[in-house]
């Protein structure tokens, strides 16, 4: 190994002499590469080299180079270029071979050693590489592709590029892609033609070869090749070679859509021809050739072309439902209708329209809205409309404000799909947010006659307030930004409880998807939470809901620490407690204490009502058996609080079922127990965490921050 070092040592020496002579680097510099670079090369000669060691020691090559280059510059080196100019690149070259032979099967490799030799115009070099990678890696499509590249940009050579493709189509018969790059090469070829002709001031219009040589058949050649003929003999090759894909097809489309040549019209014309020639009842072909009326529109359309465009895509939409009704091509229709009316309010929100402008827009919104209406009540006679679909409907009504269609269709999807979550959540925020709006305009029209007969009161403004926030809703469309308010607790203005029968009829409808959906995933425990927080804010009553959560706590084992029916119990406990009390909260949660644990977000929302409320009633009266009312039958926090005793077996079942999962539970515990004086029993709680916990890292770290970095601050 030593003897190989000394001698790749020896042969540098010409080229460090050169590097000093130019002035490049001091002698004491060319001391210190000469130690960096045996040092690496006794690193390339051990017995397990690494693929690392190489691609430092090309990197550090590099540098090398930028700064020699850079003191040229600096230094005003000038002359004949020498050894000196080229010896450090040519012993990065020298590097990457090494690198090759050993990692053989590294495509990475051999990526940076073209990018190298590009990069550093390593033209021989780079032919070299090219010769030595597709030997290695005939199979790998992506170098066929740079080599043609290289051959038809860098060395203008386009029979080499055009041989090049047509070796690695035989060798890679199963890469798409490579036709897409063949079938471009060719369209590159023919535009590079056309340009040559035209600075050579030679015809290249169809008319002016015809009349060049009338009746001669070279100049019809001329004007096929020129018009893209041999891309197109590409395509149809490709499409034999590939028979059965749609978005291989749609892939010439893109290829050609930004190019602008004589021949483009009829290149896209055979590739729509063969897609409904071949793919009669294909979703995707009918889609693709339906698009074609809306990407032929220019950059920046009127809402009137718009709309025309829409209707002839439609009509190719609707020959494709007689020819293969299928579910996906109603769900692409209504796709293509929602991108539009998208697209219109893009362009309308650009630029403020003039009036005639803004009626083609709002004619076309109202086209695209009722088409879509046709489309679902069509589908739906035809059994076509699946869950999905009745999603993606009630979205594009809301898309477009129209909360009274948008819960039509949750209605009907509901009765056809009882079982799926998502639509009943989107059925109930929307049954919410129409009872809200009806309800605040009943009660404006209300206020706004007690007020011109004695005043507005208390009561008309709050109505006031939920008519206009009903009616933000409505006007942006938003189902999901009422719910949220609801969710926040202050839907109670949202729902006014004035009329008894609207919050009975809410109630029935959350009560029905309740029992139809059980919490035992992530998207019915989102349904439960969306009823608790619509029936809460509502002013409906909770006991019905309540009553639900139990009984699912007895068909289930255990839940999990975080979500499922624990969240939803949580939620519930806080909503009872903000409308009822704590004894409301209790009744539920006394209920559920004996079932199977029914989540950790359950025993931390209890837990944390309970702790809040022993705090403000006073730990040592409460110690001694809880706080009793007042003479006026309420205590400062409104009801008795639990004892110490019972407040700590309430922490012992929580931390009996969730204990070795939960670091959130053992904080509460110990928090409770240091709130109340109690710092022994807070430690001993500390230590019985640690044992209990599969992973204790967490509460250490958080007991040490909480109580021992703070204390020592």
């Amino acid at each position: 190994m030593a003897d190989t070092v000394r001698y790749l040592m020896e042969e540098m020496v010409p080229e460090l002499e050169a590097l000093e002579e130019r002035g490049y680097f001091s002698r004491a510099e060319i001391r210190a590469i000469v130690q960096r670079r045996q040092d690496f090369e006794y690193a390339l000669k051990r017995m397990a080299a690494l693929k690392q060691d190489y691609l430092r020691y090309i990197e550090y090559e590099g540098k090398l180079e930028e700064l020699r280059s850079s003191r040229r510059k600096s230094r005003g080196i000038s002359g004949k270029k020498a050894l000196a100019e080229f010896c450090i690149i040519r012993r990065i070259h020298f590097i990457y071979e090494r690198a090759t032979r050993k990692f053989r099967g590294d495509l990475d490799l051999w990526s940076r050693w073209l990018r190298f030799c590009q990069a550093t115009g390593s033209s021989r070099q780079m032919s070299k590489v090219l010769t030595k990678a597709l030997q290695l890696h005939s199979g790998c499509a992506a170098l066929w592709t740079y080599a043609a590249a290289w051959e038809f940009e860098a060395n203008q050579n386009a029979a080499a590029a055009r041989a090049l493709m047509q070796r690695g189509l035989r060798m890679c018969k199963h890469a798409p892609q490579l036709w897409h790059e063949y079938f471009r090469l060719e369209l590159l070829y023919a535009l590079r033609l056309r340009e040559r002709r035209r600075v050579l001031g030679i015809a290249t219009d169809d008319a002016e070869l015809a009349g060049e040589e009338e009746g001669s058949d070279s100049a019809a050649a001329v004007a096929a090749v020129l018009n893209g003929a041999v891309a197109g003999v590409v395509y149809r090759s490709a499409i034999a070679a590939f028979p059965d894909s749609v978005p291989f097809r749609a892939k010439f489309l893109e290829l050609l859509s930004p190019l602008d040549f004589p021949g483009k019209a009829a290149l896209e014309d055979a590739v729509y021809d063969s897609v409904a020639r071949d793919f009669g009842d294909s979703p995707e072909a009918w889609d693709l050739r339906a698009r074609r009326h809306v990407l032929a529109l220019p950059p920046r359309p009127s809402a009137a072309a718009r709309l025309a465009a829409a209707r002839a895509a439609v009509g190719v939409y609707e020959q494709g439902l007689r020819a293969a009704p299928k579910s996906h091509m109603v769900a692409l229709l209504l796709g293509f209708l929602q991108q539009q009316a998208a697209a219109l309010d893009g362009a309308a929100g650009s630029a403020r329209p003039a009036r005639s402008e803004a009626r083609d827009v709002a004619e076309a919104a109202g086209w695209l809205r009722l088409r879509a209406q046709e489309a679902l009540e069509e589908a739906g006679a035809d059994g076509l409309l699946t869950e999905q679909l009745r999603l993606d409907s009630v979205a594009f009504f809301l898309h477009h404000g129209d909360s009274h269609a948008a819960l039509a269709v949750a209605r009907a999807g509901t009765e056809a799909a009882p079982r799926c979550a998502a639509l009943w959540r989107q059925r109930l925020l929307l049954e919410a947010v129409v009872a809200a709006d009806r309800l605040a305009q009943a009660g404006g029209a209300a206020g706004a006659q007690q007020q011109n007969g004695s005043g507005a009161g208390s009561s008309s403004e709050e109505e006031s307030d939920a008519e206009d926030e009903a009616g933000i809703a409505l006007r942006g469309g938003a189902a999901a930004a009422a719910a949220a308010a609801a969710l926040r607790g202050t839907a109670a203005a949202d729902l006014p409880c004035s009329s008894a029968a609207a919050t009975k009829q809410l109630e029935e409808v959350a009560l029905q998807a309740l029992r139809a959906v059980p919490p035992t995933d992530a998207e019915g425990a989102a349904l439960w939470l969306a009823a608790v927080g619509v029936l809460a804010g509502g002013g409906c009553s909770l006991q019905g809901l309540a009553q639900l959560v139990v009984e699912a706590a007895m068909r289930q084992a255990r839940g999990p620490v975080q979500g499922g029916l624990g969240a939803v119990a949580a939620s519930l406990i806080a909503a009872l407690h903000g409308s009822g009390g704590i004894e409301a909260a209790r009744s539920l949660y006394r209920a559920l204490l004996p079932l199977p644990p029914a989540g950790g977000d359950f025993f931390r929302c209890l837990l944390q009502l309970e702790a809040q409320l022993f705090s403000a009633a006073g730990g040592a009266a409460s110690g001694r058996g809880g706080t009793r009312s007042s003479g006026n039958g309420a205590s400062s926090s409104g009801s008795a609080s639990l004892s110490a005793r019972q407040l700590g077996e309430l922490f012992e079942a929580a931390v009996d079922a969730y204990g070795g999962e939960d670091v959130q539970l053992w904080m509460l515990y110990i928090d409770w127990q240091a709130g109340r004086g109690k710092p022994e029993e807070a430690a001993q709680v500390y230590w019985k965490g640690r044992k209990a916990l599969a992973a204790p890292a967490e509460l250490e770290a958080a007991y040490q921050l909480r109580y021992k970095v703070q204390a020592a601050a």
